[in-house]
């Protein structure tokens, strides 16, 4: 069995999301999701478009239960194709701390206030 390389536990998810800026290319994919979300990185699911491993991309995420919307920059991790789609494994780079604060205390409240004792 592979050894686990995160350093922050994923929480499981379904957040929508756009593409605004990969591989230096502007609004490749206006529609997208996330399907997993932590501290130090996230998986986004994409249709009809190959992102590259070590590239930057900028993302705009929604959180429509809390009327939140925020920008965040990653770095593409890893890839792999699975059900006519692409998965994503992205590093974020950086995002607003408070706004991550809050999208993670909505998907995973009772895993946060456990860690924060």
């Amino acid at each position: 069995m592979p050894e686990e390389r995160r350093k922050y536990t994923r929480h499981k998810c379904l957040l929508p999301a756009e593409v605004l800026k990969a591989e230096g290319k502007d609004k490749i994919v206006t529609r997208t999701s996330i399907h997993d979300f932590s501290r130090g990185g996230l998986k986004l699911v994409v249709k009809f478009v190959n992102l590259d491993p070590g590239s930057d991309i900028d993302l705009e995420v929604y959180v429509p239960e809390k009327g939140l919307r925020t920008s965040l920059k990653a770095e593409i991790a890893w890839k792999k194709f699975e059900d006519n789609k692409m998965e994503v494994g992205l590093k974020i780079i950086n995002i607003e701390e408070e706004t991550q604060n809050e999208i993670l205390s909505w998907i995973a409240p009772l895993t946060l206030e456990t860690n924060n004792k």
